[in-house]
């Protein structure tokens, strides 16, 4: 009887463990998550995080677990274009792998989350890992300044991993070269969105680096700095509401249709990762590419036609 017993008590032991290693690691995963949601699920099974920050600030404090790829890492810069680029899938798969990401790992990706800079650092990271084919990927609301703004916990202990087995597979319908831009303005068969500061898009001023003022033909201007909070009384960058974003988007001209073609870019890639992510992960627009070469690499040739002071999208 008691034999009977112990073995009923085992198989009911043993059935438990394969339920609880065959559920998911978390439950509620969205591409935007709260601080809230990260607390609550720090060291959950397959959950990898990944802190864009410089390596100074890492070290002197950061989210429990979590590793650090410095932004500049994600787009470095090419030497023989003059500009941002992705980095080769080769690269990426070594990099990710070196940190413990597999195929099945969810990705939480945070910034430093004080400024439009650092808030569009991580949203472009979640562009680019997309990009590569890593899609289960969420963006943390608010970053590290929420997290200490909130009192909660942080180290500066250095994670460890095993080798991951995720490997990069580029998906070329979120990346747009310069020769498929050339060809969008010509053909007008795109929605081009200008992801920089209303007065860069106009002209009336630029980026140091980029050789000419104003916008690509056609394009209508959603500036990343107005997606977020960055900024406002001191408070951490979160992103704004759906709603206001959806408003947002209708008032500048992006049409409701979620299958339209749409291509963003800014000054280096960094700025059109933001409104990347907003259309594509938050609104649900699926056909959301970025040109990462973007204005340091199209407006360095005088003949790509620019357009100084003029507002809306041609050919509507």
């Amino acid at each position: 009887m008691k034999r009977k017993l112990l073995e009923s008590a085992i198989c009911t032991l043993l059935l438990a463990v394969a339920v609880f290693m065959a559920a998911p690691a978390m439950a509620g995963t969205t591409p935007l998550v709260t601080t809230q949601w990260l607390a609550k699920n720090l060291g959950a099974r397959d959950l990898v995080i990944i802190d864009v920050r410089t390596a100074t600030n890492y070290g002197v404090g950061h989210i429990p677990g979590s590793f650090n790829i410095p932004y500049v890492g994600w787009e470095p810069f090419s030497e023989k274009r003059q500009c941002q680029l992705m980095p080769k899938p080769e690269d990426f798969t070594m990099m990710l792998q070196g940190i413990g990401v597999n195929k099945s790992s969810h990705v939480v990706i945070y910034d430093h989350g004080n400024s439009i800079g650092d808030a569009t650092k991580g949203a472009a990271t979640v562009w680019i890992l997309e990009a590569m084919g890593h899609t289960n990927v969420s963006y943390l609301n608010g970053g590290f300044t929420k997290w200490t703004f909130e009192g909660r916990i942080i180290d500066n202990k250095l994670p460890k991993s095993e080798q991951g087995d995720f490997v990069a597979h580029f998906d070329p319908a979120k990346v747009v070269s310069l020769e498929q831009m050339l060809a969008t303005v010509q053909k007008k068969d795109a929605i081009i969105v200008d992801a920089r500061s209303s007065s860069q898009h106009f002209g009336a001023s630029k980026r140091g680096d980029v050789e000419r003022f104003g916008h690509v033909p056609g394009s209508i201007n959603l500036p990343a700095p107005y997606l977020n909070n960055a900024g406002a009384n001191r408070a951490p960058a979160t992103i704004r509401s759906k709603n206001q974003l959806a408003a947002m988007t209708r008032g500048v001209g992006i049409p409701a249709d979620k299958n339209a073609r749409i291509i963003v870019y800014c000054n280096t890639g960094q700025y059109a990762g933001m409104d990347y992510f907003i259309l594509h992960d938050i609104l649900g627009y699926k056909n959301v590419a970025v040109y990462d070469g973007s204005m340091l690499e199209y407006a360095a040739d005088d003949d790509r036609p620019l357009v100084t002071f003029s507002w809306g999208r041609s050919g509507k």
